[in-house]
């Protein structure tokens, strides 16, 4: 199992996720860092600092999970604390790290979460930009959990030339449900490029997300066949 993660912000207007950071742990030793070249581009356009990591030169190091990291999960005094691990499928003996990629870290009071870093053997993603979808609104009430997804390249796209669609097919009819968030756009259309064989379907379906502006929350299973 990869022991990295990235550290993804989201520009508060425009939505667009710039991976600004990784995360790491190894030898029980947790380490980040700033990286390049999306953190000179998020600092372009508003990007100050991670809270806790003011230095955007330092390699930051600990024993520990970070604080400012840690207090993005669960609080374990929380009475429904395991219910919120079951609903991620974690374990009470979950570590931190495992929960943190579980759960992304993700909290409604800011644009930040921590995502794996990319697998060229099985990718989780939340499917992003539904909001933008013109299809959106006709097949709310069609799609369910496990239902088979399609990766569609699309070249010309103004923002991103790496852009890939997720397409979904119904009673014989094809639907845009959104796209792969950018951070594994470059990867994964390097891969669909060498026509490698895949599976994609949709693992979670969240209808009403307080924590993401998108029209639905759906997280994907994407496994190649390398």
């Amino acid at each position: 199992m990869k022991n990295e993660m990235w550290l993804i912000w989201k520009h508060p207007e425009s939505r667009r996720r710039y991976k600004i950071g990784t995360l790491n742990f190894e030898n029980d030793i947790y380490t980040f860092k700033y990286v390049n070249p999306e953190l000179n581009d998020a600092i372009l356009v508003g990007f100050k600092f991670f809270p806790g990591f003011e230095n955007i030169n330092e390699t930051y190091s600990s024993y520990e999970l970070f604080a400012n990291i840690e207090n993005r999960l669960p609080n374990v005094n929380r009475p429904d604390y395991l219910e919120i691990l079951n609903h991620y499928g974690l374990e009470k003996n979950s570590t931190k790290f495992q929960i943190l990629k579980a759960t992304k870290g993700r909290l409604i009071t800011d644009n930040y979460e921590f995502v794996s870093s990319f697998d060229s053997n099985l990718v989780k993603f939340d499917v992003a930009g539904t909001r933008h979808s013109s299809d959106i609104n006709e097949i709310l009430h069609m799609i369910h959990i496990n239902d088979k997804l399609e990766l569609e390249l699309e070249p010309n796209n103004l923002y991103d030339k790496y852009a890939i669609k997720v397409i979904i097919y119904k009673s014989g009819k094809k639907y845009h449900l959104g796209y792969v968030p950018r951070y594994y756009s470059l990867e994964l259309t390097s891969l669909l490029k060498k026509n490698i064989k895949y599976s994609a379907i949709i693992e979670s379906l969240n209808f009403d997300s307080e924590i993401t502006d998108e029209a639905i929350s759906a997280s994907v299973r994407l496994i190649f066949d390398n």
